[in-house]
């Protein structure tokens, strides 16, 4: 595992150096705000790590005739928000495939957890850093993460310069010994909270219990307390499966969106994972708490847990993005797949072709999951993070392209993470011509690949 070094600091009598200046210029520029305009052709200006102007390229306030064209670089093609990953365990590269056909509780108790239990740090490092190449390079440039050893995970998201929405993963590990219990798991939570929280300008710390099944009640209302008193976002799995919501009724008598009220926790943020067996008294609650949902459709049908309700929910007003989940039960981390492949379940269980309209389900990916984390990103406007992706044209998916409607229709049911060249996180270029810059990339697959095999056991 390589060390991350940290600046020295700064002599204090030192002037602060001036924020970096970019001017980019593209054929077309997809901004995401609310009225979704497209710009053809289209310029931004990013000052430091922040969007300062976006409009038409004639438009640009540098294009006058006292500024000339200073700093602007032409990448042409096709600039639009970075994609935002509501649900995601990237560490799990090291498990890609494991368990393929398992039911999720025969998933968790057979192949996952005897693996988890093997983990060393070194171990998740690589596995995040594989994880955070992989996603940079399918667009991705949020992801909201729950693992364990969330120490190293911050290291290697860090090191890849991905934004990072942290969530320690708080639960009892089978076979994990005292160090992997719920009490110490939250302490842990704790701790890098106040160590970590906000460092870099990219990473974010919050908790993540496992599941209603997975801790006991008392844990779920310690997770509560804690959460509230850091102000920090709670990111659990919820109602994935049916067997989960019969388990939660027998044990508590009630659901588990009812059971996660009773403890306090929806008082506060939290991002409910999967949602899929959820009834509409189950809805009414968590429109009622305002709970964010990571909608995780190829995920969900690989387990054969089921279909969530998510044209509904986005109807009711609830805060959606998507996640691809951990590559061991997806298996990959191409959010591209999972904004297709929502709209086309929407609408084949409703029967209904207008179910989940093509801009919606964009926005799922953009920014639908940026609201969904808290995040100032998933759109293209001044103020906002300067998180974007740059998309090949040349190809035959945006063709004909003869309006912008077509542009955008082709952006959800032709593209696909094969068109993403370059990728911009706060402004820095981390991916470039289609390499992640900031990830050691065959050397991550090559630790990878030994660690499985010691992890996969005998």
């Amino acid at each position: 595992m390589t060390a991350r070094v940290d600046a020295a600091p700064a002599d204090a009598d030192e002037p602060a150096p001036s924020p970096r200046t970019q001017r980019l210029v593209a054929d077309v520029v997809v901004t995401m705000d609310p009225t979704c305009r497209v710009l053809r052709p289209g310029a931004l200006e990013v000052v430091g790590d922040r969007i300062s102007w976006v409009g038409a390229r004639d438009d640009a306030p540098w294009r006058v005739p006292t500024a000339g064209r200073a700093g602007e670089q032409v990448v042409g093609g096709l600039l639009m928000p970075g994609l935002v990953n509501t649900h995601g365990h990237s560490a799990m590269t090291l498990m890609r495939g494991a368990g393929d056909g398992l039911s999720l509780d025969r998933w968790l108790r057979e192949s996952i957890w005897p693996r988890e239990a093997r983990l060393t740090p070194d171990d998740v490092w690589w596995g995040m850093a594989l994880g955070s190449a992989e996603l940079l390079r399918a667009g991705v440039t949020t992801t909201c993460e729950q693992y364990l050893h969330a120490g190293v995970v911050a290291d290697a998201a860090l090191d890849a310069h991905i934004r990072c929405i942290l969530t320690p993963g708080v639960f009892d590990l089978p076979g994990g010994g005292g160090q992997a219990t719920w009490q110490r798991c939250l302490d842990d939570a704790g701790t890098l909270h106040a160590d970590a929280h906000g460092r870099g300008g990219l990473l974010s710390i919050g908790i993540g219990p496992h599941s209603a099944y997975a801790l006991p009640e008392e844990g779920l209302a310690a997770v509560a307390r804690i959460a509230g008193e850091l102000d920090a976002l709670v990111h659990i799995h919820l109602a994935e499966t049916k067997a989960e919501g019969e388990v939660i009724e027998g044990r508590y008598g009630c659901s588990a969106p009812a059971l996660l009220e009773r403890v306090g926790m929806l008082d506060g943020q939290v991002l409910a994972a999967h949602s899929v067996w959820l009834s509409d008294a189950d809805l009414d609650l968590l429109t009622s708490h305002d709970v964010a949902v990571a909608h995780c459709p190829q995920s969900n049908g690989k387990l054969g847990s089921g279909v969530a309700r998510v044209a509904e929910m986005c109807a009711r007003g609830l805060r959606v993005g998507i996640g691809t989940d951990g590559p061991a039960s997806n298996d990959n981390l191409d959010l591209w797949e999972e904004l297709r492949l929502a709209p086309l379940l929407a609408r084949a269980t409703a029967a209904d072709a207008g179910a989940l309209r093509t801009l919606d389900a964009l926005s799922l990916a953009t920014r639908g999951g940026a609201g969904a984390l808290g995040v100032e990103a998933g759109c293209l406007v001044p103020g906002s993070l300067a998180d974007l992706v740059r998309v090949d044209l040349d190809d035959p998916a945006f063709v004909p392209g003869l309006s912008d409607a077509d542009l955008l229709s082709h952006l959800v049911w032709a593209a696909s993470s094969r068109l993403v060249t370059d990728v911009w996180v706060g402004g820095r270029r981390v991916v470039e011509g289609g390499v992640c810059r900031t990830v050691d990339e065959p050397r991550a697959r090559r630790e990878v690949v030994e660690r499985a095999r010691r992890l996969a056991g005998p």
